[in-house]
């Protein structure tokens, strides 16, 4: 084959919209829509590996959903549902097409644990996957000697993956490479912001609310460190490890004021790398893109006003053995010049004929496309 196209889709609650479609009446009739909008957004991109975010629970309920929306595609599953680490309604799921000459299984989860715990030395294995100590801050609602609310970290509290990043392991024409699916955790809280927040001593009176966002984002970046740490452990394996990280990252590039005043970094850092160590570094599908069309959601921060709506959620990086020049060591395919995009115009032609109500998903899709590397002269 002459290359691939890797696609990752968070499709937003597919969950919910399969229960709708089995209810009889107008409210099965409008998820009938949507559910048709979403296959035709999925023909319009044809991807050769889709990566589903916010799929059906279960395998048997995902099998129900890809029949209905991507019938050309083959489903990789587990073989039982207590092995994908993964609590919830939000699923991760792979989905290969029928013409994709590839075979392809998942890892198992205790050897993501293991290898989590190899490339950071300080996780702990948990029933769901790698549990890890976290400094998160602690709101005490009991008043102080000040007689104000007390704000405190807490370095012994525990964290471990809601949603396990799900590792394709996938061989074509003999070349392995790995796929890691991921889903990271949500900022949201389950809070407004209180009135006043933006205030310039807003944090100082709402410790509270401080401390819940704070809390998110530390677990967010200690999931994304937590993949790094099995990237880590995979390179002392293999020095040219052929590896894509894919999915709803919940972060961009980037520092928004929670970032800035309070952890000084951006998310996809943690997971791309050092650049001190090139050859560990990640590479990003969308660097040669153009940057007005660089973000994938739509969202307007109460808590940073000025910064614009659009955000760049979901992600697709690679490894250095699929870019370069070709040499004996390099994966026989590669990533092409211009070949990252967001999927806008197959988002938009799906999506034209529907109220917002039933759109296909409030994320765009990233894709990837990946060339056989010329031939050797």
């Amino acid at each position: 084959m002459d290359g691939f196209k890797l696609t990752a889709w968070n499709i937003a609650w597919a969950d919910t919209l399969l229960t709708e479609l089995g209810r009889p009446g107008e409210p099965g009739a409008a998820a009938a829509l949507r559910a048709e909008a979403i296959a035709a957004q999925i023909r319009l991109m044809d991807p050769d590996i889709l990566l589903v975010g916010e799929g059906p629970r279960g395998e048997a309920r995902a099998a129900e959903f890809i029949e209905r929306v991507a019938p050309a595609y083959r489903l990789v599953t587990r073989g039982d549902d207590r092995l994908y680490g993964i609590q919830g309604r939000q699923w991760l799921w792979f989905l290969l097409h029928e013409r994709l000459g590839a075979t392809a299984r998942l890892l198992h989860l205790d050897r993501w644990i293991g290898l989590t715990e190899a490339g950071s030395g300080g996780f702990f294995g948990g029933r769901n996957g790698p549990r890890w100590p976290v400094a998160m801050p602690r709101f005490v609602k009991e008043t102080g000697p000040d007689g104000r609310p007390s704000l405190s970290y807490d370095p012994a509290r525990m964290h471990q993956h809601y949603r396990s990043p799900q590792v394709l392991l996938v061989e074509i024409e003999g070349f392995r490479f790995e796929i890691i699916g991921c889903h990271l955790k949500s900022k949201h809280i389950g809070m407004s912001p209180p009135r006043g927040v933006l205030a310039p001593d807003g944090f100082a009176q709402h410790p509270e609310f401080v401390a819940k966002v704070v809390e998110a984002r530390a677990k967010l970046a200690t999931e994304a460190a937590n993949v790094r740490a099995y990237l880590d452990a995979r390179f002392l394996e293999d020095a040219e490890h052929a590896a894509i990280v894919a999915g709803d990252l919940n972060d961009g590039p980037g520092k928004e004021r929670i970032e800035r005043q309070f952890m000084l970094h951006d998310l996809v850092t943690n997971i791309q790398g050092d650049v001190f160590f090139a050859s560990r570094f990640l590479n990003h599908a969308l660097f040669d893109m153009a940057d007005e069309q660089r973000w994938t959601a739509r969202f307007r921060d109460t808590l940073d006003p000025r910064r614009r709506p659009e955000i760049l959620l979901d992600h697709i990086l690679f490894t250095q053995a699929f870019t370069g020049p070709d040499r004996p060591c390099a994966a026989p395919f590669r990533a092409i010049r211009h070949g990252g995009l967001v999927e806008h115009g197959a988002h938009h032609e799906a999506n034209a004929g529907l109220p917002a109500a039933l759109t296909t998903s409030d994320h765009r899709p990233v894709s990837m496309r990946f060339a056989r590397r010329s031939a050797e002269p």
